[in-house]
């Protein structure tokens, strides 16, 4: 049989469970609701590593072989390239919020004296825009990586085009 105490405290523990399950106060909240949860980054949106590594690997490449690019890699071995598509990588991956990280010297150094043109350089930004394509990147994702890859032109571009 039940103590007068021990019914008190069964009251009072059934009066604070009818409390708790009815009132707003107590009904547990999701750790984030919609609007602040975590923004997925760039890279993450684009599809991670495997499409950041496509992306250079078929655009890069063509430069090597474009006739208005083609005499920036004269000379330049199978390891040198294999190398530069892997900064390349890592550069990207790197720039969109992945995980990677860059081993390039400045970019400024590593294109001095090549007197880069703006038209030499919107030549990768045409063989990356249809990389994107190809791999099916959003076009807000490809928007995106276009105006921070554009943001690099000053580092790259060093030679004005004449005017004519």
């Amino acid at each position: 049989m039940l103590t007068d105490t021990r019914r008190f405290i069964l009251a009072s523990l059934c009066a604070f469970l009818l409390v708790a399950i009815w009132n707003p106060l107590f009904t547990p909240v999701p750790a984030y609701s919609e609007e602040s949860q975590p923004k997925k980054s760039l890279y993450e949106r684009m599809g991670g590593y495997d499409v950041v590594s496509a992306i250079v690997e078929d655009s890069i490449p063509k430069l090597w072989d474009d006739p208005q690019t083609a005499s920036f890699f004269v000379g330049m071995g199978t390891d040198t390239r294999e190398m530069l598509l892997q900064k390349n990588k890592n550069l990207m991956c790197y720039n969109t919020g992945g995980p990677c990280k860059p081993f390039n010297r400045p970019l400024e150094k590593v294109h001095a004296g090549l007197n880069v043109t703006d038209k030499e350089f919107n030549v990768l930004l045409q063989y990356i825009k249809k990389a994107l394509i190809k791999h099916h990147v959003g076009s807000q994702e490809q928007d995106e990586l276009m105006a921070k890859i554009e943001g690099l032109r000053p580092y790259i571009v060093q030679q004005k085009e004449k005017a004519k």
